[in-house]
């Protein structure tokens, strides 16, 4: 069975590029451009990690995180900020198990996503 990656970006080059290097890696990949999207869909699917820009047109991933993070149906899945604004995990204000500074590496982004799915080597 294929993970589920929910991802939260705006930008529609990074989401475009996202979006195919992890189906190309074998997960089940879904993109929001907004966080009003991102809310429609979490209701009737849960992922299995999140993947999260700060900056978006109707609101920030922090909130989406603490949102994801305080609800008891998601709060143990794993959450990947992203940002190329803020540049260490420690000032974004919420708890994720990750932050990745933009521009970020393909392969190094999969190495994480792996470790946090718990996935060893190639997907």
């Amino acid at each position: 069975m294929k993970n589920k990656i929910y991802i939260v970006e705006d930008d529609v080059d990074i989401s475009f590029i996202l979006d195919y290097y992890l189906r190309e890696e074998g997960f089940n990949v879904s993109v929001f451009g907004t966080v009003k999207e991102f809310k429609k869909a979490i209701k009737s699917s849960v992922p299995d990690l999140f993947l999260l820009d700060v900056m978006l047109p109707d609101g920030d991933g922090i909130a989406v995180c603490n949102q994801v993070k305080s609800d008891p149906q998601t709060s143990l899945l794993p959450v990947i900020m992203m940002s190329a604004h803020i540049t260490d995990k420690y000032n974004i204000g919420c708890p994720a198990e990750e932050f990745i500074p933009k521009p970020f590496d393909l392969e190094k982004l999969l190495k994480r996503i792996n470790y946090h799915l718990h996935i060893s080597g190639p997907h």
